[in-house]
């Protein structure tokens, strides 16, 4: 993708994610209100960063008993609610879903896959699905162009479930945490892209030989430059017309191929987000992972960093430019599923393989992710990362002046400062 063609962030549909099911327990007294609740929650979070959500989603009622009172499926793209409950007897064993009224809210789905969403939301996969009926075809016709697929599943149906999918289907926990995991390897870039506020302009850019810099109205974002003979890189579409652009154009590039313009995405979400007002914690980024990790068990590091050897004795480094001592990047894989401390370079985002590398990350993980490319967005914190530590830039003219004499990493350090954010409870 081409800083022309992505004026709109959200029109680069994410791809690779399979078609997945929250996990539930069905029947009565069973929490199914809270995982619908979560599935909402989860839809609305993604609509928030500028992703297209469409489709249905379930919400039922109980009355005080338990007793389930009400169901209706919520267009999430805006349209009206519709009653799928028919009125039984007290008594009534019968299934109270209305098969007339829930084939009726499929042209909801079909609507939504039209339009060109990024995900399908289906309100549940259950007997009618698992029979071919129901909301079935629908959610095919979403797999068959691509479209990742979110739904429900109750657990009587959970081999149902994987037998439709295929070898591509996800049961996830219901939890938030397990959506965005399911979800980070596709999205973050363009969750980092819409984040991008649309009408701030990029006042400067300047593509230096070691960093790739970007000021914004607010803040200024660097991204290390890639290497000239680096596969794919190209000349930057009209040079000397760059700055004066939107920093949404610009960020738009992190989403494509070339590496040149992911660099200046990644610089331009840096901008956006390592405003000069962000205050956090100042701290040095490595020196909080050398604390931790000298006490862990597993603890990895992803990019090599002078002297961290000696300070954390069992690190295991995964690099590139693989060497004594350090893997080849294709061991990411293998190794971060059972790390518990990972150190993460910044220039993972511009080079492409933060998503990838986020998605081996277990669960309860500490990650630390720094370099002066290190965007200061709590967007990262829903993918596993735990501490961001960035720079701040304070002098943005005495800044590009370095970046234009080919400076390094430790020479950007004076003209800004470090500021380190956690997440939550981290």
């Amino acid at each position: 993708m081409t800083v022309e063609q992505a004026r709109d962030p959200a029109a680069a549909r994410p791809g690779g994610a399979g078609p997945a099911g929250l996990l539930y327990r069905s029947g009565a007294g069973s929490p199914s209100g809270d995982v619908e609740s979560l599935l909402i929650t989860f839809a609305r979070a993604l609509q928030a960063r500028g992703v297209r959500v469409g489709g249905l989603a379930q919400r039922t009622t109980r009355d005080a008993a338990g007793r389930k009172v009400g169901m209706d499926l919520l267009d999430l793209g805006g349209g009206p609610s519709r009653d799928i409950m028919q009125t039984l007897g007290r008594g009534s064993r019968a299934c109270s879903l209305d098969s007339q009224g829930l084939t009726e809210a499929t042209s909801v789905l079909r609507e939504a896959l039209a339009a060109g969403v990024d995900l399908l939301v289906v309100s549940k996969f259950s007997h009618l699905e698992a029979q071919g009926q129901g909301l079935a075809q629908d959610m095919l016709a979403a797999m068959a162009e691509g479209v990742p697929v979110l739904t429900l599943v109750p657990e009587s149906h959970a081999l149902d479930w994987l037998t439709f999918c295929g070898p591509a289907g996800h049961l996830l926990a219901p939890r938030l945490e397990a959506c965005w995991r399911w979800w980070g390897p596709h999205g973050l870039s363009d969750a980092l892209v819409a984040g991008v506020p649309a009408e701030a302009t990029a006042r400067r850019v300047v593509i230096g030989l070691n960093w790739t810099l970007v000021e914004g109205p607010e803040g200024v974002g660097l991204a290390q430059t890639p290497r000239r003979e680096a596969h794919g890189c190209q000349p930057t579409p009209a040079p000397g017309e760059l700055a004066g652009r939107p920093l949404r154009d610009l960020a738009a590039g992190l989403t494509g191929a070339d590496p040149v313009l992911r660099a200046l995405g990644a610089a331009a979400v840096n901008a956006a987000h390592n405003r000069r007002d962000v205050a956090g914690e100042a701290a040095n980024g490595l020196d909080l992972f050398a604390a931790s990790a000298a006490a862990a068990e597993a603890p990895v590091s992803v990019g090599a960093f002078p002297g961290l050897m000696k300070r954390v004795p069992r690190l295991r480094v995964i690099e590139r430019a693989p060497g004594p001592g350090r893997l080849p990047d294709h061991a990411a894989a293998s190794v971060l599923p059972g790390a518990d401390v990972v150190l993460l370079t910044a220039s993972t985002l511009a080079n492409g393989t933060l998503p990838d590398l986020l998605a081996c990350l277990r669960p309860g993980a500490e990650v630390v992710m720094v370099g002066p490319g290190t965007p200061l967005t709590p967007a990262l914190f829903d993918h596993g990362v735990t501490v961001l530590a960035g720079l701040v830039v304070e002098d943005a003219d005495g800044l590009a002046r370095t970046v234009q004499e080919g400076g390094g990493a430790r020479h950007l350090k004076r003209h800004g400062r470090a500021v380190v954010l956690r997440a939550p409870g981290a």
